[in-house]
């Protein structure tokens, strides 16, 4: 019984074969979409602004020539500036001669749209800031002590300088990482722009995570900026404290001293409540949670 369940799938696996292989044979047509890629640039010359950066590609071609293109790697059509610079306008059925991957027996019939126009220009060279491109989720009650190290921190690029002109960063590809509970360092790629050099592409990125905690401060006192000669300004009371959240061992280091609370003299005539709320300064890398009290009574005293 086993022996004929085995044999008739064979039977049915060998049939499907027979068909696609008979099918594949046969000549199809099928519509594809390729990113438009510049070659043949002089040297010292960058490509820039593309205008459409995708085509529509109509091919036709035995099943299986369309069937090894669809699930290849090729994303792109070639064309060619031919050492040219300055804008340039060019139909894309005329550059099939740069596109190898057009074996014998595949034709292009149709591409939209017909012209297709893009800007040779000299490189520009430029320093940028990069930035770090993060998806990441933590453990319960662990997060980011510090913003995230990038280094190098910055990259000098070489690009068409009508869009180097209008930027100042290039991002990192997206790190995606979840379940963080301790100090990570990695490597990652930057996200290349087209028509772009790189003096290097990738780099380490440092992200210091902690334990989040929440801390006390107590007894800051608050400081009058501003009081003229001829007055005194007394606070009821004259001293706050505040909660500050922030990783563990930044908290842990951090001296009161560092925490500052003051009041504007003029926000004290301009007051019309009879309390102020004082402004207060904690250090890098933490956040206020709250601060007691939140707002002060005064009395002024004026000399005679």
């Amino acid at each position: 019984m086993k022996n004929k369940i085995y044999i008739i799938i064979l039977s049915v696996v060998f049939s499907i074969l027979i068909w696609g292989s008979i099918t594949l044979s046969d000549q199809f047509y099928s519509t594809m979409d390729f990113n438009v890629k510049i070659v043949n640039q002089p040297s010292g010359y960058a490509c820039g602004i593309i205008n459409p950066e995708k085509i529509s590609v109509k091919l036709k071609a035995k099943g299986w020539q369309l069937l090894t293109i669809g699930i290849g790697s090729q994303e792109e059509y070639l064309v060619s500036a031919d050492k040219d610079s300055g804008v340039i306008t060019v139909d894309p059925i005329n550059e099939i001669d740069e596109n190898s991957w057009l074996g014998a027996g595949l034709s292009i019939t149709e591409i939209s749209p017909s012209q297709i126009s893009f800007k040779v220009e000299k490189l520009k060279f430029k320093r940028l800031k990069i930035e770090a491109e993060t998806d990441i989720s933590f453990n319960d009650e662990y997060g980011i002590g510090s913003p995230i190290k990038i280094y190098p921190d910055s990259v000098l690029v070489a690009g068409p300088s009508s869009i180097l002109d209008n930027i100042s960063t290039i991002k990192t590809k997206l790190v995606t990482l979840s379940s963080l509970d301790s100090k990570i360092k990695i490597i990652t790629n930057l996200e290349e722009p087209k028509g772009f050099e790189l003096e290097q592409n990738k780099v380490e990125l440092t992200l210091d995570v902690q334990r989040i905690v929440e801390k006390t401060f107590e007894n800051i006192k608050v400081n009058i900026d501003g009081i003229p000669s001829d007055r005194d300004i007394v606070l009821i009371p004259n001293n706050i404290s505040c909660s500050l959240r922030g990783g563990i061992n930044i908290l842990g280091k951090i001296n009161p001293n560092e925490i500052s609370a003051s009041i504007d003299y003029r926000e004290i005539v301009y007051d019309t409540l009879g309390s102020v709320q004082p402004k207060i300064v904690i250090p890098k890398n933490t956040k206020l949670v709250f601060i007691k009290p939140v707002r002060l009574n005064y009395i002024i005293k004026k000399f005679e």
